[in-house]
């Protein structure tokens, strides 16, 4: 625009300096007031020419200029009569067609990247260059038990609560690993980035595989438990039989000089039946029926727990506390099997706590739940990642098929259960 103003300046100035000097000459020198004129009037076409050829491209390209600065790539600039200024402004213009197309693929694309991200069965968790949280699609916020976006949003993994970030904030660039969390959910988590702004922007894949490895842990610890059940169960039935015979044999000849061997003998026989008992229980766990599922008070559920754990917390001088919702919230699961899950988590709790202690058996109906809380020792994070691991155990006495029980029992009834141990509360929490 600047420019514009100072040519027609320059040509005002130009044609008012020629005009005003042929009038001096008009009527003392009519020859060179024509030539003067005649000058003048070619200085005009001269600028109406350099105008054409100069300003107006110049304007075109200050017009288009501005376009490119408001992103307008939908608006073209119309051909003029001069021919150069008209290849400039075709060049233009199909620079303002790719342009648009471009930006039009790009939008599509992301389009397209934001529906996939959404419809992604596995989690997607975008962070921003703080390492902040700024996105979650659908399928991360289920499988990290998110209720609210807005309740991580802008904060960073090991902040935000999500019972995994602390494992998550430590993964690095390229980084494939599975990670399980307190109860029994595993998780294969990859960190990656994309390029925004020249910058790499993180983030991170969360794909759940929990009942793809369980299968597999379950058909493996199946097959060994039938061997070794087949295995001891036919050594142990010969060795009881033999020495069943040897200790009648004894018995009978009470002046042998063997009689003093009787006792051993019916120990080792003792022995062998308690083996079998253990290896039958053993053989229990991978022979649990499938359920049979009715609609259950989850409230009358706890009370008949409740009694059948009374007596022993007694004895150890620890409260046991019912602390119900006040609605009849039903459950469609095997009363019987659940009733055994929730003594064996009572068990577990009193017996860690051993006296004087408290338990509390807590229903909820937003969501439907169950907890059984106490105020024993916390769990080690080391043991409590492999407590739901088959046959492992912290009691010197212990078979390892407690938790194992309540785990496939849980699994079988499409529960979600987790275990939290922290500041002298551990919490087993079931959800319906």
């Amino acid at each position: 625009m600047k420019s514009k103003i100072l040519f027609w300046i320059l040509a005002v100035l130009v044609f008012g300096s020629l005009l005003t000097v042929g009038f001096v000459f008009f009527r003392t020198d009519l020859y060179k007031f024509l030539l003067i004129e005649g000058i003048a009037i070619l200085a005009i076409i001269f600028f109406i020419t350099l105008y054409y050829r100069l300003i107006k491209p110049y304007q075109i390209i200050s017009d288009g200029m501005e376009l490119l600065k408001e992103q307008d790539f939908s608006t073209r600039l119309r051909p003029v009569s001069d021919s150069e200024a008209n290849k400039l402004i075709e060049i233009f213009n199909k620079m303002m067609d790719q342009l648009k197309d471009e930006r039009l693929q790009v939008r599509e694309k992301n389009h397209f990247l934001d529906l996939l991200i959404q419809a992604s069965p596995q989690g997607v968790i975008i962070l921003d260059f703080d390492d902040k949280i700024t996105e979650v699609n659908p399928s991360g916020l289920r499988l990290l038990s998110i209720n609210n976006i807005n309740d991580v949003k802008n904060k960073k993994l090991d902040e935000s609560g999500i019972n995994i970030g602390d494992q998550l904030s430590k993964l690095k660039q390229g980084e494939d690993v599975v990670i399980r969390s307190s109860g029994i959910t595993m998780y294969r988590c990859s960190r990656s980035s994309f390029i925004d702004r020249g910058f790499a922007h993180p983030f991170i894949l969360i794909e759940e595989l929990t009942h793809e490895l369980l299968k597999i842990e379950k058909k493996s610890y199946e097959g060994i438990i039938r061997m070794m059940a087949h295995e001891v169960n036919n050594s142990v039935g010969a060795v009881s039989s033999t020495l069943n015979v040897i200790s009648d044999i004894l018995q009978q000849n009470e002046n042998s000089e063997l009689i003093d061997v009787l006792p051993a003998v019916d120990a080792s026989f003792d022995r062998c039946k308690h083996l079998g008992h253990f290896i039958s229980n053993f053989a229990e766990v991978v022979k649990i029926p499938e359920p049979s599922v009715s609609d259950v008070s989850i409230n009358e559920l706890a009370r008949s727990v409740e009694s059948l754990s009374r007596a022993e917390c007694l004895k150890r001088n620890i409260n046991l506390n019912l602390n119900l919702t006040t609605e009849k919230d039903l459950a469609c699961i095997d009363s019987i099997q659940f009733e055994q899950v929730l003594v064996n988590i009572v068990k577990n709790a009193y017996e860690a706590i051993d006296k004087n202690g408290d338990i509390n058996i807590i229903t909820t109906s937003q969501p439907l739940s169950i907890t059984i809380e106490d105020n024993g020792p916390d769990i080690p994070e080391e043991t409590k990642q492999k407590l739901f691991t088959p046959f492992f155990t912290t009691k010197q006495t212990g078979q390892g098929i407690g938790l194992m029980f309540v785990r496939e029992v849980l699994l079988n009834h499409n529960c979600k259960f987790d275990l939290k141990s922290e500041n002298g509360r551990t919490k087993f929490e079931i959800f319906f």
